[in-house]
């Protein structure tokens, strides 16, 4: 586990139990988290029976909608580092009686995916982690031929001037992250694996869904 991974892992334990809640204080400043994770997930084009991986599940909201996605014979699996923000998720899965949902902690460098994977979805999660082109390949070499890549994430708009770029920093780092990782771009790994590709923004540039088709192998 890198450095960067290690205080990641201990700033999400103290925010675990509260992490919902704090992050419901974006809708504050007009951010539609739900309404960009349901555009995410329409962009993988599940079917019932798919298996699909949640690549940073975090406290698992998009599990009930992924499993609703595939239906009881599919799969869902979410992944993440963190082993207090997993208990979060188990406790959502319990309660909505998910049997097709399973959690896994891992590293999503060295995550061993498995067979028939037609969909991986990172919401909110690749940009904190500095190997996410590895990830992002790892994941295409795991897809399923025209299974699909989703990215959800925040970037920088063009419009926003470079001077201003450290006054992102107070909102960021609750995050567990810093102005730095502005220099990430995760949706450009899911470009260049991809057969196809497109992107989505929302919020003015801030957000934006990369979506990428795994080629044949």
């Amino acid at each position: 586990m890198t450095t960067e991974s290690q205080r990641m892992v201990e700033v999400y334990r103290k925010r675990a139990k509260r992490y919902d809640v704090t992050s419901n204080r974006l809708y504050l400043i007009g951010q539609r988290t739900m309404a960009y994770k349901h555009l995410a997930l329409e962009q993988l084009a599940l079917r019932p029976g798919d298996t699909v991986v949640d690549a940073g599940c975090g406290t698992g909201h998009n599990l009930p909608l992924l499993a609703e996605a595939v239906g009881p014979t599919g799969r869902v699996i979410g992944v993440d580092l963190t082993d207090a923000m997993l208990e979060q998720a188990e406790d959502r899965v319990r309660r909505a009686g998910l049997s097709q949902v399973s959690l896994v902690q891992g590293d999503l460098t060295t995550y061993q995916y498995p067979e028939n994977v037609r969909g991986i979805i990172a919401c909110f999660s690749l940009t904190l982690i500095g190997e996410y082109a590895k990830i992002v390949e790892r994941g295409y070499e795991a897809l399923d031929p025209g299974g699909r890549w989703v990215v959800l994430d925040y970037r920088l708009p063009r419009w926003w001037p470079d001077r201003l770029i450290p006054a992102l920093g107070p909102m960021i780092a609750p995050f567990g992250g810093d102005v730095s990782m502005v220099q990430r771009h995760p949706w450009e790994p899911v470009q260049e694996g991809a057969a196809r590709h497109r992107m989505l923004t929302r919020y003015g540039g801030w957000v934006y869904v990369a979506v990428g088709e795994a080629p044949q192998k």
